[in-house]
């Protein structure tokens, strides 16, 4: 065809080399069927090692300050990881002070601290220590060394447990009906892998590290018969963390099957072949097979990010076999040559699969300069396997559809032709929407302004927040788990608060511990987040009372340095050892940990926040202190997330943008091309933002995904549109040609990809199956604005160049024939 621009000769050019790229896999494609083969072993062995990581510190880089605090923390008192457990006893009189309940509850202790691997202490009623006033000072004692008991000692014993504000609401509640068992680890989700292997025989399978072998170990002894009076909720970072490692390991390839079988009647149904149904599942499992082999390679870690990757990547990467499948049928049909339809088939949908594959890549992309580490790795390894689908899409796929039979079944090619652009019924509806486009072009574009703008205020209202019990579906286990332990003890995450009293032994300073106490009792003000607080004031306090006959007025903290300094003293000396987790061994730092309900982020930030508040109007005068623990590091994501979301649009609309500006060779129609991608991405954060649900770490790539899938359909018909107006120099005809070529493939694929995001509404995390449902809305608004919005606003701005009438209605003679690529050969 004639060039009318100058982005003809660009576009003739790279249709051309993709029409010999056709050709070359045809005549070679033994060669490379063979090669791929060879790809897919060698990146099978390579993704074999790659490792996970559960831990909510993968969002972090080593170097950010925030994490640096907190491995600083870590540093001087150990490992925050817990796994924290409530129980009651409801058939049994007196609950946990049950005789048989406490006997039963020491054996419990005794087996968690000898058998759980990885273990550094284990709390409970049956071996916390109670502290009282004795002739020589203080008695530090355990109930299971005081064991056997009668029913009557025991709950005498149970009164003096809860005249004990450190105990209460800790191991037991107020009611003393629910009790607590607390482990507490050596080890941490992100330590060095060598430190994390539990039986050196058995390597580094999963079920054989840290947390795994912890929480397998932990529900295994809580299991036993001689535990079943005992009702056990299982809360805290093991159990979470080991859940999620299981999720990340199984689900993924769960869900990818699903989605393969539902892609698999979806093409079926399309194109009734066999060869269309198992080619591009091939094409898709090297392409998982390379994305996870790469991740090995870079040293990426398959963590929370990744649970939807390959869901992801086999819906995004089956565009591209769906489009070339379409195309091929229709040439294949006419031409009734292999060869030659191959050749024909990427000279027409070649560019159009590259251009869909980088503005996709560069949907993922944007998000890879985040400083969430988890969410820029997974923006990298998914932009690559986007690239490697259509990679393979050119050359595995090629090869395969190079065998077969050389004339299709069909004689007559017409009704062929027909059956291969979708039948009467699917051309029927695409004519009716090319002419609804031309009758009501303006209506068309009206009704879709009014969207956005309705949409683009539900946007605005969408807020960053993040919960990780909002990750679960209600009816779970764990979030049921999660929430009673909350509402009865001490909850299921914290924040610590570091003090720094700037010399050795200045903590015992009555100054610097009325500092610490200071900001404890304004945390606890906040009791429905507080659920518990903990301190060495605590300890000061209670040794204090013991000191004086255990009278409550004495319930504070000595007025002396010399007081302090004795009753700590007297405490090591009578075997106490709980200190050490509240102060550093100079006794110079010391840390208030503050136990909170696991709730949304904001209220963890609104509770710093005031702390904070008073802290500036009054501040310390003895110490400084700073925040850590993993609720300050949500805090930290949260702003992380406001920030990566905003970054990640502008940079996805700008290289998009470009992209289309670059390609077309024109301002306008790259810009108009973009406009009817803005409903995808108004519809995710609008719907959201109606429906109250939150931007968080999982939500946060939305956007800029939704982006760079919902071009692909754009410029797919885009491409054929400005294919067809160069023929027929007509909008009206060009739209109507437009849409029965690659109309069909644009259904099919959307079809795919929704009923593929729509697959992850089957995963145990209620946040994934939030992600498909608002990514699937979005496709389907993609498509819609594709078809009934961008064509409007072409017809409306005509951006190719001016029209030119011909009398006769008819192409331009020139243009007569479709195919305007090289000269056609016959295939072998």
């Amino acid at each position: 065809m004639e060039s009318h621009n100058g982005a003809d000769g660009l576009l003739e050019r790279m249709n051309s080399w993709f029409a010999e790229l056709a050709g070359w896999c045809f005549d070679r494609r033994y060669l490379v069927s063979g090669l791929c083969l060879a790809l897919f072993v060698g990146s099978g062995l390579i993704a074999s090692q790659v490792g996970t990581d559960a831990s909510f510190e993968a969002y972090f880089d080593e170097t950010d300050t925030t994490f640096l605090a907190y491995e600083s923390y870590r540093d001087d008192f150990g490992s925050d990881e817990v796994a924290y457990i409530g129980f009651e006893l409801p058939n049994l009189e007196h609950g946990p002070w049950n005789v048989d309940a406490m006997e039963a509850l020491v054996s419990l202790t005794e087996a968690l601290e000898d058998e759980v691997p990885f273990v550094y202490s284990v709390t409970t009623l049956a071996n916390a220590e109670l502290t009282v006033g004795s002739e020589d000072g203080i008695d530090i004692s355990e109930i299971r060394d005081a064991m056997p008991l009668t029913q009557a000692e025991l709950l005498a014993l149970r009164d003096v447990y809860l005249g004990k504000p450190l105990l209460v609401g800790g191991i037991i509640n107020e009611e003393a009906d629910f009790g607590s068992i607390m482990i507490k680890m050596d080890r941490s989700s992100t330590d060095p892998p060598d430190e994390i292997v539990w039986d050196p025989e058995k390597g580094d399978e999963l079920e054989n590290l840290y947390p795994q072998v912890s929480d397998a170990k932990i529900t295994e002894i809580l299991a036993r018969p001689e535990y079943s009076s005992f009702e056990f909720f299982l809360s805290g970072d093991v159990p979470l963390n080991a859940y999620f490692n299981r999720i990340l390991f199984v689900e993924p390839f769960v869900l990818l099957l699903i989605e393969l079988a539902v892609i698999s009647i979806v093409l079926l149904i399309a194109f009734r072949s066999l060869v269309s149904v198992i080619t591009p599942a091939l094409v898709m499992v090297l392409t998982i097979t390379m994305t996870v082999a790469l991740m090995a390679l870079l040293g990426f870690k398959i963590d929370l990010s990744f649970s939807s990757a390959p869901t992801l990547l086999m819906a995004i990467g089956v565009a591209h076999s769906v489009h070339i499948l379409s195309e091929f049928r229709s040439r294949f049909f006419a031409l009734r040559d292999r060869r030659e339809a191959l050749r024909q088939t990427l000279y027409l949908v070649g560019v159009p699969c590259l251009l869909t594959a980088v503005t996709t890549a560069v949907g993922f992309a944007a998000m890879s300069f985040v400083p969430i580490k988890s969410i820029a790795e997974g923006s990298v390894y998914k932009a690559f396997g986007v690239l490697a689908a259509f990679f393979l899409s050119l050359t595995l796929l090629m090869s395969l559809l190079s065998f077969g039979r050389k004339e299709p079944r069909h004689s007559v090619a017409p009704l062929a032709d027909v059956s291969a652009k979708g039948g009467r019924w699917i051309q029927g509806g695409l004519r009716w929407a090319a002419q609804f486009n031309i009758d009501h072009t303006r209506l068309l574009i009206g009704v879709f302004s009014f969207f956005i703008v309705v949409f683009g205020i539900g946007a605005s209202r969408v807020i960053a927040d993040s919960n990780w019990l909002s990750d679960f579906w209600p009816s779970s286990a764990l979030h049921q788990n999660i929430v009673r332990v909350d509402d009865e003890l001490g909850g299921s995450t914290n924040i610590i608060y570091l003090f720094d009293a700037k010399e050795p032994d200045a903590i015992q300073k009555p100054a610097v511990l009325r500092e610490i106490e200071r900001v404890q009792n304004l945390a606890d003000e906040e009791s429905w987040l507080v659920r518990k607080s903990y301190s060495i004031v605590d300890i000061v306090k209670d040794l204090n009372q013991s000191f004086h006959g255990d009278d409550p007025a004495f319930y504070r903290i000595p007025d002396s340095h010399e007081a302090v300094a004795q009753l700590l003293l007297l405490y090591e000396f009578s075997g106490g050892e709980e200190t050490e987790e509240y102060v550093s061994s100079d006794y110079r730092h010391a840390n208030l940990e503050l136990r909170l309900r696991l709730a949304p982020t904001s209220e963890t930030a609104n509770l710093v926040d005031k702390l904070n508040r008073s802290l500036s109007e009054r501040p310390l005068e003895v110490t400084t202190s700073s925040v850590t623990g993993i609720g300050a590091l949500w805090i930290k994501l949260m702003d992380y997330i406001v920030s990566s979301q905003i970054q990640g649009i502008v940079i996805a609309v700008s290289v998009i943008t470009l992209i289309m500006i670059a390609i077309f060779r024109s301002a306008k129609i790259g810009l108009i091309s973009m406009v009817p991608n803005l409903a995808p991405i108004v519809l995710a954060l609008g719907a959201m933002g109606w429906l109250g649900i939150s931007l968080d770490y999982n939500k946060v790539t939305i956007a800029a995904v939704a982006l760079g899938i919902s071009v692909d359909d754009t410029i797919h018909l885009m491409s054929r549109f400005h294919h067809e107006f160069g023929r027929h120099r007509n909008y009206r005809r060009a739209l109507h040609a437009a849409l029965a070529d690659v109309g069909r493939a644009l259904v099919i694929t959307s079809i795919a990809l929704v009923l593929g995001f729509l697959v992850l509404m089957a995963s145990e995390l209620r946040s994934q199956a939030y992600y498909g449902m608002l990514l699937a809305g979005a496709l389907v608004t993609a498509l819609i604005a594709d078809f009934f919005f961008m064509p409007s606003l072409v017809l409306w701005l005509e951006p190719f160049g001016p029209e030119e009438e011909l009398a006769d209605g008819r192409p331009r003679e020139s243009d007569q024939q479709q195919w305007t690529g090289p000269e056609q050969t016959t295939g072998r």
